[in-house]
């Protein structure tokens, strides 16, 4: 269990276990915490691998909340810091750029980041996602939007992204790639589209969800 504790707290959580009267294990997860209720007569190995197997599940949860919550700036659903991400991924940059780059507004400079992230990671992405659709995008675009999260062309193959879907995890990224990807087989949400959606992507609802009640 020692282990377990150790690793919900690499990723930010704390692991409160408790045996109680209840007839099944119970998972509750809070913005810090994930608290667990299990019944007392379940032995210790039954209960370490029914957590275990929520690690993922928790995960995600907490970064939820802390997106609901957080009052600063996230990129991909976790805590960005602007000056070390600058350091990490543009440090051979000349100084005059660097410094160019420090005096943009704080709003302009995280569309900067978000923008050059999505760049970066698209290739992979939809080295991933194509060919589970099924059709490819003849360009990506990305845009500050602020009713949509995307948008596509069905005739010309182009899609537009939103660049602030960087703030949150990739999974919303990516499912909305996949969501725009499958209006080339579809140019509407009939049930055929949602099908659609379902087989590239499994997972889809969560990630939709998420998206939905965001407070954008």
């Amino acid at each position: 269990m020692a282990k377990l504790i150790d690793e919900f707290a690499s990723h930010g959580i704390v692991l409160s276990v408790q045996k109680k009267q209840v007839k099944h294990i119970n998972f509750r997860m809070t913005q810090a915490a994930l608290k667990v209720s299990a019944p007392k007569h379940v032995c210790d190995q039954i209960l370490t691998d029914a957590i275990r197997a929520k690690i993922d599940w928790a995960i995600r949860c907490h970064r939820a909340l802390m997106m609901e919550q957080a009052p600063y700036e996230t990129l991909w659903g976790e805590y960005l810091d602007v000056a070390e991400w600058l350091t990490i991924h543009h440090k051979d940059l000349p100084t005059h750029t660097f410094e160019r780059l420090k005096q943009l507004s704080k709003q302009a400079l995280i569309t900067w980041i978000y923008q050059d992230e999505i760049r970066r990671r698209m290739p992979s992405l939809l080295a991933k996602w194509q060919p589970k659709v099924g059709k490819q995008a003849s360009a990506i675009r990305l845009r500050k939007m602020s009713s949509r999260w995307g948008s596509c062309n069905t005739i010309s193959a182009k899609i537009t992204l939103n660049t602030h879907l960087a703030s949150y995890p990739l999974g919303c990224l990516e499912y909305v790639l996949v969501h725009e990807l499958c209006h080339l087989h579809h140019a509407n949400h009939s049930a055929d589209f949602w099908r659609s959606v379902e087989n590239a992507m499994p997972d889809y609802q969560y990630w939709h969800g998420l998206l939905k009640k965001s407070k954008r």
